[in-house]
Formats: C-alpha cells, structure tokens, sequence
C-alpha cells in the first residue's frame, strides 16, 4: 500500500490554502517526529528554529531601538526648552549630538524592520521544507511499519483458525453430554437419575 517513492512535490499554495502551522511548535508534530534519528528532517528543523530564533532576536533588538530612540527624544525636548528658556550655553551641541543618536537610531530601526519583514518568507520556505521531509519520512515508516504488520496477521490468522477448531471441538462435546444425559434420563426417570447424579457426579 505505501511505497517507499523519493520524490515530495507539495505546492507552496496548498500549503497556504491548509493553513499548515510551523511545525516544530505544533504538539502533534512534535509528539511523531520531534525526536527522530533522520538527517534530513532534522536539518529542516533546525532551519526552523534559527530562522524563528533570529525573529525572536530581531523583535528584541527593535523594542530596544525604539526604546532608546523615545529616551533621545525627550532629552531633546528637555534640552530645546533648555536652550529656548534658559539659554543653556552647551545645549546647541548636545542637541547636535542626540539628534544624530535619533538619525543613527532611525536607520538601525528601518534595516531592523526590514530584516524582520523579510523573515517570514524565508520562514514559510523553511517550513515548507521541514514539511517535505516529514512526509518522506512518513511514508517510509509507513511502509516499514505495513510489512511489519504481516507475520501478525499471518500468526493472528493461525491463531483465529485454532480457536475455531477449539471452539468446534468444544461444541461437539457439549453436545454428546447433553445428548447422552437426555437419553439417560428419558431411560430411567428423574427419581432415578438424582440418585445416580448424587453418586456418580459428587
């Protein structure tokens, strides 16, 4: 029934289409093939899981920009009442200064996002891949496990074939003790037959 076939041809939109999740966090997935021995399904896995580990770090790294990137800012409202109100003589060159951060900050934030946009689709292409892998695994466990199958079927077989030469056995001797009893028992009598259960059967 299942053949041990080499080539997985899956079409990126029918993935999309079945809303596959990542595999590697999907409890199923994880519970079958978590833990195999095969090169290639690893390899996919831990693609995965550095491409889901680089996002994670990106994600980190943007909250951090933007955090910085707020501070500077209110420094330099801070420091524009400063140098409007209190003529604050160094206020010129330190709001040069977090100007530049915010300039710096801006760039790192936009290469970020963009990095993190990109993600995604490298992601689902990875994923695509560890998916690929895991029905060829599939398939050939499938097959190994069906011809595994059949020295129990064949011994399950012997065994049903057994029970029913027990069974008919069985059947044919109940049948002789019922038969007998009953001409026994029609030949001389209940009284008679309760005599002879007491002393023949105790």
């Amino acid at each position: 029934m299942f053949s041990k076939g080499t080539g997985i041809d899956i079409e990126k939109s029918l993935i999309s289409k079945n809303r596959i999740p990542i595999l590697i966090k999907d409890a199923t997935w994880l519970k079958l093939f978590g833990d195999t021995g095969d090169r290639f399904v690893n390899n996919a896995k831990k693609e995965v899981e550095n491409l889901l580990e680089k996002q994670r770090l990106i994600e980190g790294q943007l909250r951090h920009k933007k955090s910085e990137k707020r501070k500077a800012m209110s420094k330099i409202i801070m420091l524009s009442d400063e140098v409007n109100n209190n003529h604050l003589t160094k206020g010129a060159e330190l709001l040069g200064q977090y100007q530049q951060e915010i300039h710096t900050l801006n760039d790192e934030i936009d290469n970020l996002t963009f990095e993190l946009e990109t993600l995604p689709m490298a992601l689902k292409e990875a994923n695509l891949n560890l998916i690929k892998a895991t029905v060829k695994l599939a398939y050939k466990q499938l097959a190994q496990w069906e011809s595994s199958i059949e020295p129990f079927n064949s011994e399950i077989e012997t065994l049903r074939n057994r029970l029913r030469e027990l069974i008919e056995k069985k059947n044919d001797y109940e049948e002789k003790i019922n038969s007998t009893y009953l001409f026994i028992h029609g030949l001389l009598g209940s009284e008679e037959i309760e005599k002879l259960d007491k002393d023949m059967l105790d």
